[in-house]
């Protein structure tokens, strides 16, 4: 049975089968030929595994971002994030961390993030001089802190799975993600300055006054989101239904921009992304429980502790592993197909669950910018108008730099007891 399971889905993802399909497939055959199971439970558990309160925040900040996008909101952050630091060198890649941090801070969703965000930041990086694969990296890289930063939908998928607190992931993941993005502004900045690449003129006081203040509204989503989650005014699901209508709100009143068409669109958009994410949450389901019923999460946590009982060494293994997944494994099903596997394991050894989320997510994140299948890295490219093999050598540094702060927060609890 775990060679089908892992075999099988390797062989069917290596072919080219969408990875929704390739795990729904393995996990029946596996079923079918290993156990006495009646299929009828496998589709009972594809059923349950979507019913599940918390998940419906998922379409619901996808739709939040993709309104945004067709507001006009995205522009005004984005001249907002001009006027900012625009004198700074290399301030276009500045602005890119900006732009998608407050948009991830709204949409949850990385592969959302580097496509709107990118096909309005990238063609002006080209403008500027910038080398087609410092553009596409740039905005890869920066779509990730997405994930980290609330209200991720991978943290909301590992909060499920995982039943550990969401607020939890959310409130550490706010921190943690603010960090990333300072390091990635300073990272465009010697970058920029070993380039030679051009700054931006300086803004005066008073066009950003301007700037802030036709942001401001669009600023506030974040901010009335989480601070509501925070304070336990709502859930993060009733959040995302409260950022749906902020942005309707500034798209038809405030900012004037959203029209039939463009909410046709968004609407469109939205339940593509949202289609996808839940047929590889529903397939992953029956995969987990497969995982499950065979033995196999047993099998590799009594394999993997043989080997060593130490926290240290246990938590590189696992990030050597996810690190070597989220090249091949979209994170949303990576999140369900591990979180069984991998939790148990770390948790035996006395890591916290909501620390492990973090460890997961990040990891995941870095697998979107890595080859051969980082999604949003293809996107990146795609915009750029470069195979991905072009921005391998300008992606180096942000992907070391990524790796970096991931050590970082895998290892500053132990470094300072925090458990």
């Amino acid at each position: 049975m775990p060679a089908v399971l892992g075999g099988g889905l390797i062989v069917l993802l290596i072919i080219g089968v969408p990875i929704g399909i390739a795990i729904g497939l393995t996990s029946i055959i596996s079923l079918v030929m290993f156990t006495d199971v009646p299929l009828e439970i496998a589709a009972q558990r594809l059923i349950s595994g979507v019913r599940s309160f918390p998940l419906l925040a998922i379409p619901l900040f996808i739709l939040a971002g993709s309104i945004m996008n067709a507001g006009g909101v995205t522009q005004r952050l984005i001249d907002f994030a001009y006027a900012l630091i625009g004198q700074m060198r290399g301030a276009l890649a500045g602005v890119t961390v900006i732009t998608n941090m407050i948009f991830g801070g709204i949409s949850g969703s990385a592969v959302a993030d580097a496509s709107s965000v990118g096909r309005l930041l990238i063609p002006q990086m080209l403008k500027r001089g910038y080398p087609a694969g410092m553009a596409a990296s740039v905005s890869s890289t920066a779509s990730t802190i997405a994930l980290i930063l609330p209200p991720s939908i991978t943290m909301i998928i590992y909060g499920v799975t995982a039943e550990v607190s969401i607020s939890a992931l959310f409130f550490h993941g706010l921190y943690i993600g603010l960090g990333f993005g300072l390091v990635y502004i300073l990272t465009g900045y010697i970058v920029a300055r070993v380039m030679k690449l051009p700054s931006e003129k300086r803004a005066s006081a008073k066009e950003l006054w301007v700037s802030f203040r036709r942001a401001a509204p669009a600023l506030l989503i974040p901010v009335a989101v989480l601070g509501g989650i925070r304070l336990g005014i709502f859930t993060a699901t009733e959040g995302g239904a409260v950022a749906v209508a902020i942005a309707l709100f500034l798209g038809l009143v405030v900012y004037r921009e959203l029209t039939p068409t463009t909410v046709h669109k968004a609407l469109h958009d939205s339940a593509i992304l949202v289609a996808a994410i839940m047929l590889i949450i529903a397939m992953s389901q029956i995969y987990s429980w497969a995982l499950t019923t065979g033995g196999v999460a047993q099998t590799i946590t009594d394999a993997v502790l043989g080997i060593t009982t130490e926290m240290i060494a246990i938590l590189l293994l696992v990030n050597v592993l996810l690190l070597l997944v989220g090249t091949v494994v979209e994170g949303n099903a990576a999140i369900i197909l591990f979180t069984p596997i991998l939790l148990p394991i770390v948790t035996s050894v006395g890591v916290d669950p909501v620390h492990f989320g973090l460890i997961i997510v990040i990891n995941l994140a870095i697998g979107l910018i890595t080859p051969p299948a980082g999604i949003c890295l293809l996107i990146g490219c795609k915009i750029a108008g470069i195979p991905m093999e072009k921005s391998l050598r300008d992606l180096l540094p942000w992907l070391l730099v990524s790796i970096a702060l991931l050590l970082t927060v895998t290892y500053t609890p132990l470094i300072f007891g925090w458990y």
